[in-house]
């Protein structure tokens, strides 16, 4: 009995450490999923397919596939568990837990197509109105600049750099003046 408490113990905390599926968090939770089914001796589902057992299939055969079964079951709860409702309308259900999982890789490959295009847009549109701090201005520039990155969209520093003094209204001039002064030494 004391085991079994354990075991649960033990299962509830990995499955604790897994944040839900956003739009935001995929390589994250992925990551995290895996690991959970690698310490709970699962991660094999992840792996080939068995093919389903005949009438005249060896008892060890069908043995194998049955416990195959069974961890693909767990696995897809596993999964389903930790995606929110919003994504988890967007993914076709799917019996395999390897399947389910590429079916979500995919899904994330157009949400990242989706996401690029709105922080390009927004990096682009970007224009100073004085609601906040210069300085926070050019740190919520800088940290859509990182975004794109993570996202494989390397946006060179001196462009940022001429992109945030140039979408500074006229009364910043000077801080573009003594930038180019600066660049020219």
């Amino acid at each position: 009995m004391a085991s079994a408490v354990l075991s649960a113990s033990y299962i509830s905390s990995q499955l604790s450490t897994i944040e839900t599926l956003t739009e935001n968090n995929y390589v994250r939770w992925k990551r995290d999923v895996e690991i959970a089914l690698g310490l709970f001796g699962l991660d094999f589902v992840l792996e080939e397919q068995p093919s389903k057992p005949t009438d005249k299939s060896i008892a060890e055969y069908v043995t194998e596939y049955q416990k195959w079964d069974r961890a693909n079951r767990f696995c897809l709860n596993i999964i389903k568990c930790f995606i929110s409702d919003s994504i988890m309308g967007a993914i076709p259900d799917n019996n395999n837990a390897k399947q389910f999982l590429g079916a979500i890789g995919q899904r994330f490959v157009e949400f990242d197509k989706a996401e690029t295009g709105d922080l390009v847009d927004r990096l682009m549109s970007m224009k100073y109105d004085g609601s906040s701090g210069v300085r926070e201005y050019i740190m919520k520039m800088i940290h859509i600049s990182s975004k794109l990155k993570a996202l494989k969209i390397l946006i060179a520093e001196p462009f940022l750099v001429y992109h945030v003094l140039n979408s500074l209204p006229n009364q910043f001039n000077q801080l573009n003046v003594a930038y180019n002064a600066q660049r020219d030494k």
